[in-house]
């Protein structure tokens, strides 16, 4: 039936949105995070960091990080953590065999070298061992990131949140490409990795959340699904034809790919009205450049991305928003920006 359709899209609307609200959040614990990794001058400092940036950023309650000790016993021995720990750390002995201790996220993280989590703390069998322990101190879910050391050893971060939580696979992507950053860090602490080949991998990390918050975005709003793709595929050709460097157009690219990123705040019904929008309607429509700024802002890219998001529905002569830029205030990847987004608006 037609209510049953509307309730199957807006369910899907929404479970899109809380995916991309969590893959922003995801995008901001990278970035910290990378600058940890670029700022630690040893493993221990390193470890500290990005359990700090777990928690005072990514929301979680605890982070720690776990290595599987390869005697007949294989116990975790923890070597880091940050957040509400209250002895939790001392009392939640674990081992990553095929045991009931082992059974938890964190040795199932070890032993399979996957990622695991428990939804709900509350209800999950397998974190019977430590239940009561840890809603005492009010963790409700739990996922662990398995990465490997350069010596070869298993080690894992786990991060306790404070609310049951499901994790998007989007998420899932990104948390789990923060321990693949974390691993590189300490391989590149341990064996001298270049600097350059450090920035290169931490830059591709960051370009590969944009590929999946892009993709969440368009998930959220079936009406423009492929707009941000198809304006980014405008951008370059544009770009190429002003004869902007190939480094310049890349940065353009990417922030094409994810210019309507602040659209997560506004009502999908609005973003999806078949008739004209109301004069309140419109000015809600008019915060998503800043909103989209507002979340990527502190990230540090190589390129101006986020005032490229901001800067994308100015124009020349002054009339557009959010500032009422006018002319060479304008950014010039922005002017490209604002030119493709309206000719990819009036072509589909």
């Amino acid at each position: 039936s037609v209510i049953q359709c509307n309730i199957r899209d807006n369910t899907k609307r929404h479970l899109a949105e809380l995916s991309l609200q969590a893959s922003a959040r995801a995008l901001q614990l990278l970035s910290e995070s990378n600058q940890a990794l670029l700022g630690s001058a040893t493993e221990d400092l390193l470890l500290a960091e990005f359990c700090r940036i777990a928690v005072e950023t990514g929301g979680y309650r605890l982070a720690c990080v776990g290595v599987g000790d390869s005697g007949p016993d294989k116990c975790v021995r923890m070597i880091a953590h940050y957040g509400r720990e209250d002895g939790f750390v001392a009392f939640a002995h674990t081992d990553w065999g095929d045991t009931k201790p082992g059974n938890g996220p964190t040795g199932r993280a070890l032993r399979t070298a996957e990622v695991q989590f428990s939804e709900d703390i509350a209800a999950d069998g397998s974190m019977a061992l430590w239940r009561t322990e840890a809603l005492a101190r009010g963790f409700r879910s739990a996922i662990a990131l398995p990465f490997a050391l350069p010596d070869g050893k298993a080690a894992c971060l786990t991060l306790y949140g404070a609310a049951p939580d499901t994790w998007s696979s989007p998420e899932r992507k990104l948390l789990q490409e923060i321990a693949s950053d974390l691993a590189f860090g300490i391989a590149a602490l341990r064996t001298e990795v270049s600097r350059a080949e450090y920035q290169r991998s931490l830059r591709q990390s960051l370009e590969q959340i944009i590929e999946v918050i892009a993709a969440t975005v368009e998930e959220r709003d079936s009406y423009t699904a492929g707009h941000q793709r198809r304006v980014a595929g405008l951008c370059v050709r544009l770009g190429t034809e002003l004869g902007l460097d190939t480094e310049r157009i890349h940065g353009l690219r990417l922030a094409a790919m994810i210019h309507d990123l602040g659209k997560i705040s506004i009502p999908s019904e609005i973003l999806a009205k078949p008739r004209a929008l109301s004069r309140v309607e419109f000015e809600l429509i008019k915060q998503h450049p800043r909103i989209g700024f507002d979340i990527v802002k502190d990230v540090i890219f190589p390129w101006p991305i986020a005032q490229m998001i901001l800067q994308h529905h100015e124009r020349l002569d002054g009339s557009g928003y959010p500032l009422g830029l006018k002319a060479d205030a304008i950014l010039l990847e922005s002017r490209i920006l604002a030119v493709a987004d309206t000719v990819e608006a009036m072509s589909y």
